[in-house]
């Protein structure tokens, strides 16, 4: 906890992270273990995940809140990922069925902003594969902007903007092909 207290800069930024980190240990080192099925593998990726939240902690609302969860999964899903992907190079990307942070109330468009709607988008969003939906997620839950998660998730800019830009329209389709009027 010393190491992670040491690069951040305030008391209340630190009292912050002590919080997250109590709050949120456990389910990251679940998210990590289910990834990579070895514990000192997954416990690398969650201090590794500690560090990039340590220095991105001033683009953290409140701690206990959907959004935040929904961070930091996403953060030691992808660095989990990434390690799985090293030890494994010639394997497929992995599928980590790890959706629980889309209970969050994800608004797709202003369109979707009704409350009638918010089921169809989650299970639209739900269907999208991984790449589109932590990113959007992130975009529009988190309200992160291109670069700052592009620097989060270690992608180009252009990749980011590409992904939110797709994973919308496939987002928008479904729920055409579902019948749902989004010019309500």
């Amino acid at each position: 906890m010393l190491f992670y207290l040491s690069l951040i800069d305030t008391e209340e930024e630190k009292s912050k992270f002590e919080q997250l980190y109590h709050l949120y240990r456990y389910t990251m080192l679940h998210v990590a273990v289910s990834i990579l099925k070895e514990t000192q593998l997954a416990e690398d990726a969650v201090h590794e995940a500690f560090i990039r939240i340590a220095k991105n902690l001033h683009k953290i609302g409140e701690v206990s809140s959907p959004q935040t969860k929904g961070f930091v999964v996403i953060i030691v899903k992808n660095i989990s990922l990434t390690m799985l992907k090293k030890e494994s190079p010639n394997m497929e990307y992995l599928d980590a069925h790890e959706t629980d942070y889309l209970e969050a109330r994800i608004h797709v468009e202003e369109e979707c902003l009704n409350k009638l709607l918010l089921e169809q988008v989650v299970s639209a969003v739900r269907r999208l594969p991984e790449k589109y939906r932590d990113i959007l997620y992130l975009y529009l839950v988190g309200e992160y902007s291109i670069g700052e998660i592009a620097k989060m998730l270690r992608l180009p800019k252009e990749t980011v903007k590409k992904r939110i830009q797709r994973g919308r329209k496939m987002v928008m389709t479904t729920l055409q092909q579902e019948g749902v009027d989004l010019h309500e």
